[in-house]
């Protein structure tokens, strides 16, 4: 059914508890349990479009939806009606106009994500949902054996910083897709990947920045995970190099980093206007 208005929204979520973004048959995922809140404000059922479908566990602080309503509210109205009916795992930081029938994954330009990395000794219970305890993945050496404190990380982070410089560009990613994504097109132009060490002031966490104008399945956590195998000495650069070639296999990668690192930071729109 045709509507009379268009909401288009920037939402952050812990996707801890969602089984992705995307509707799901007797799953909790984000775009149904938007769309509930939504029906409650618009009165009427309402079919939520995503620019970028994150996975189960996955998370976001700039994903943008949009959907039609019979109901014209300004978007300060917005924002409060729908957190007053969203779960605390889900907020709306914005909201403006679009036409009614408005798609923002026709609209996206580029799309930033970022994966976590924590490094310390120890695993740290705040960071559980929010970074990749590299753990057991990297060895450390100590000078006392019964002492936490000196350990040395093995993991070569100008190793890691050389094969994130390679991935930038345009490439052949069929060895960064999930088995599962049988897509045929799997050349896609990365304008920016780039290890930054002690995000936000924290020496023991690792950040790598991914923008790109298109993503395959599990692209950004493959891309995490080769990148730590490259850093232990598991993936020598030669053989990412090859891995950028047509006719590479997913095998031949890195494995893929867990769900709980990845945080989608933002969407770039701009091929369509939204009114």
């Amino acid at each position: 059914m045709e509507r009379k208005y268009g909401v288009r929204l920037t939402l952050a979520y812990d996707g801890t508890a969602f089984a992705g973004f995307q509707r799901q048959q007797g799953q909790r995922t984000v775009q149904q349990t938007l769309a509930e809140a939504a029906a409650r404000v618009c009165q009427h059922g309402v079919e939520v479009f995503g620019a970028s479908r994150t996975d189960s566990g996955v998370h976001a602080e700039g994903q943008v939806v949009a959907f039609g309503c019979d109901r014209v509210l300004t978007p300060r109205r917005w924002v409060y009606a729908l957190n007053r009916y969203l779960p605390p795992d889900i907020s709306v930081r914005s909201a403006e106009p679009c036409a009614p029938d408005y798609q923002p994954r026709f609209d996206a330009s580029f799309k930033r994500y970022r994966y976590l990395f924590h490094l310390g000794p120890a695993r740290d219970a705040l960071l559980r949902h929010r970074a990749w305890h590299l753990g057991r993945h990297v060895r450390r050496v100590y000078p006392d054996r019964d002492r936490l404190e000196g350990g040395v990380l093995q993991l070569d982070l100008e190793r890691m910083q050389q094969g994130a410089a390679m991935l930038e560009g345009r490439h052949d990613f069929a060895a960064f897709r999930a088995a599962a994504d049988q897509r045929e097109t799997t050349v896609r132009t990365m304008h920016e990947v780039r290890i930054e060490r002690a995000y936000a002031g924290d020496p023991e966490l690792l950040a790598l920045h991914v923008q790109g104008s298109a993503f395959m399945k599990n692209m950004v956590r493959i891309m995490a995970g080769t990148l730590v195998d490259l850093g232990s000495g598991r993936l020598p650069l030669e053989r990412l190099e090859a891995l950028l070639q047509p006719g590479a296999s997913r095998r031949d990668a890195g494995v893929t980093a867990p769900p709980e690192g990845l945080t989608l930071v933002s969407v770039t729109l701009g091929r369509e206007q939204p009114i």
